[in-house]
């Protein structure tokens, strides 16, 4: 399977693809950890930009995301967490993926209520997990998610790739949803 995963800060994405992941067997791909351990010049600019909330320039993810998806482990699917963030890299994306005669299987949204991101992005920030998680930046990440990212539901809706997935509980129950949902989808397409 190739599935996508979107939903604002703190919605779970990396908990959940990482739960998929080892259930299916194919890789979690998180472009915000590959960017977070880039070691170069280039690597320490997209970090200071990402952890004040900002996105990678679309070009240099589209390369990034290209040469890890041709890595053998992905032929058999993988799950995407951070990518695609705008639509231009969804829209390079879909052509990406119809050259090799492929397309997404599912693109999984995850709803949760701004209050409880903030607290979840809030507590993640105080364990020290990401820099990105500071008070100071939580609502400009907020902003851009809905300017850039959001519309991307518009965009995979009109395909019927959506599968939107309450993630208002615990990792497991939001877990089974996911589990559903794509198996729900499977079933229609």
């Amino acid at each position: 399977m190739k599935i996508v995963f979107i939903g604002p800060p703190g919605a779970g994405k990396g908990t959940q693809c990482s739960l998929l992941s080892a259930h299916l067997g194919i890789p979690h791909i998180s472009t915000g950890e590959m960017l977070r351990s880039l070691d170069n010049e280039s690597g320490e600019a997209i970090r200071l930009r990402i952890d004040r909330g900002h996105f990678a320039p679309d070009e240099f993810i589209l390369e990034m995301v290209a040469e890890r998806l041709a890595q053998d482990d992905c032929r058999g699917g993988f799950l995407l967490d951070g990518f695609p963030r705008t639509l231009v890299q969804a829209k390079a994306f879909d052509e990406s993926l119809e050259r090799q005669s492929q397309t997404l299987d599912h693109v999984v949204h995850l709803v949760v209520d701004a209050n409880e991101l903030v607290r979840r992005l809030m507590e993640r920030s105080r364990s020290g997990e990401r820099s990105d998680d500071s008070a100071e930046f939580i609502h400009e990440r907020f902003r851009i998610y809905e300017e850039r990212t959001a519309p991307l539901l518009e965009y995979y809706g009109a395909r019927g790739q959506v599968r939107t997935v309450d993630a208002m509980s615990t990792p497991e129950c939001v877990f089974e949803r996911i589990c559903a949902a794509i198996t729900d989808g499977s079933m229609r397409q």
